[in-house]
């Protein structure tokens, strides 16, 4: 038992280092509720990114919450390999992960998003939202550097 309450302690501590941590992205998270607000057919959005002089890819902004949680190894491989992901969730919606670019093109991280998928979405469109909300993201990114700063 005094086991599992310092193993409890322990982690508390250390996520809260994290999150004491993890640098502010207000611009960042300006983009994800405006994006949302404009696609209603979005449940999630979560932008995962290393900061710039920070060791770990995490997520910088989203809607659920989890600012600060690193990268999961899914994550990591739609970044390096460019290849987008997609699946289903539990609820039937459809999670599609994809590269994010800056404004100038260059990779930057991850978007993390989730659609409204009614039974038998056609996936090929799912893509084509997916990749609309990307280049939305995209044009009011200047720099990986800029998610960082204040809301404009």
């Amino acid at each position: 038992m005094k086991r599992t309450m310092f193993a409890a302690a322990l982690l508390a501590l250390a996520a809260r280092t994290l999150c004491a941590q993890t640098p502010a992205a207000p611009y960042a998270q300006h983009l994800v509720d405006t994006t949302l607000a404009a696609h209603p057919e979005l449940t999630v959005l979560a932008l995962h990114v290393t900061p710039p002089n920070f060791p770990d890819n995490i997520i910088i902004a989203s809607n659920i919450g989890r600012i600060g949680k690193p990268a999961d190894a899914d994550d990591l491989a739609v970044l390096m390999s460019g290849k987008p992901r997609v699946e289903s969730t539990k609820t039937g919606d459809m999670s599609v992960e994809v590269v994010m670019h800056d404004a100038l093109g260059r990779p930057i991280g991850v978007i993390g998003s989730t659609f409204r998928a009614p039974v038998g979405a056609d996936r090929e469109r799912l893509m084509r939202e997916s990749q609309r909300v990307h280049d939305e993201l995209a044009a009011g990114i200047p720099s990986l550097a800029a998610l960082f700063g204040n809301a404009k």
